[in-house]
């Protein structure tokens, strides 16, 4: 599909009446809501993992999600991974009683291969697994089976926690589908809702999403537009912010986190548009690197700590950033 015909698509859906059911509708037709274990398992691994390469465990903690989606994978792993409570939160009404036993009865067969993935006691994680009441008559009663609780519709820049209540903070794909100063105030809540030494992980797509069903253009076909010409294409169901990873960080940076990981996936077919000059840049997009701008995904872990904000760089020697090839990632 042309990414112009889908964006009119969807630019109708987000102003009539029940549009954002009529999409959910679409989206069953064309199943493309059928629960994905494997791939959804891999998103959250990369999450867990991001979590352990800072010394710290999932083993009884508590987590918080912003965005639960059509399927409820991540808390779901990272119940199996021990967590004894997830909140999980989202603006929209995707997740379902019928689409959580989905997902939750197909991630069975993947249940081993998660396990070595994690490297995690395969007769603890499936006792856990067999804990979840499949057979629950509402979505609660089967997210409260492993250790879940879901919120919509939700706020994650107003949350309802007292201070210090999570351990981590943590997303998938959602970020770059939130406006820039809503994300700035839900970096603020969540440096609330941490525990001293609690963990913001998150890792999403700054990339355009168009990219992902017209293979004429590609992810940085968006750096052409102006704000004020992306705005058609690029609100509503649609909605994309167009930041780029250098602002994620300093949107962190400014609510006080300190900076423990950033690893971002270079396209290397926007990189190279942008080197030859084929990629057109709009005004407000010429300020920034060319790996920046070609950066399709980022990986970023940032913690809670009481370190001056301004310093949180040379404060951390364990500060890590990577720049990886598109090809060298496949599961984002």
């Amino acid at each position: 599909m042309r990414w112009q015909l889908k964006s009119f698509i969807l630019r109708q859906l987000s102003v009539m009446p029940g549009g954002k059911m009529a999409y959910l509708a679409v989206q069953r037709i064309l199943g493309t809501t059928h629960p994905q274990p494997r791939r959804d398992f891999t998103r959250a691994i990369e999450l867990i993992e991001l979590i352990r390469k800072t010394g710290q465990q999932i083993e009884g903690t508590s987590c918080y999600e912003v965005g639960t989606g059509w399927h409820p994978f991540t808390p779901l792993a990272f119940y199996l991974a021990g967590a004894k409570q997830i909140e999980t939160v989202d603006v929209n009404p995707w997740l379902s009683l019928d689409s959580a036993r989905k997902a939750i009865e197909t991630a069975e067969q993947h249940l081993d291969w998660f396990c070595e993935s994690l490297n995690l006691d395969k007769h603890e994680v499936w006792n856990r697994y067999r804990k979840i009441d499949l057979k629950a008559k509402t979505l609660s009663q089967l997210l409260e089976t492993m250790n879940c609780r879901y919120l919509y519709p939700g706020d994650a820049t107003n949350t309802p926690y007292p201070p210090q209540t999570f351990d981590f903070v943590v997303s998938s794909n959602v970020l770059e589908h939130i406006p820039a100063e809503i994300l700035k105030n839900i970096a603020k809540e969540s440096w609330r809702i941490l525990n001293p030494g609690g963990l913001a992980v998150h890792r999403f797509n700054p990339g355009d999403h168009y990219a992902n069903n017209d293979s004429r253009v590609s992810s940085g076909n968006f750096l052409k537009f102006t704000e004020k010409q992306w705005q058609p294409h690029g609100s509503g169901l649609a909605y994309h912010n167009r930041l780029r990873c250098s602002q994620y960080t300093q949107i962190f940076r400014e609510a006080g986190y300190l900076s423990l990981i950033e690893k971002t996936r270079v396209d290397d077919r926007v990189l190279q548009e942008i080197t030859n000059g084929t990629q057109e840049l709009a005004p407000e997009f010429q300020k920034f690197t060319p790996a920046d701008l070609a950066s399709d995904y980022m990986w970023t872990v940032a913690m809670k700590a009481n370190v001056n904000a301004e310093n949180d760089h040379s404060a951390n020697r364990d500060y890590i950033v990577q720049q990886t090839p598109k090809h060298r990632i496949g599961n984002a």
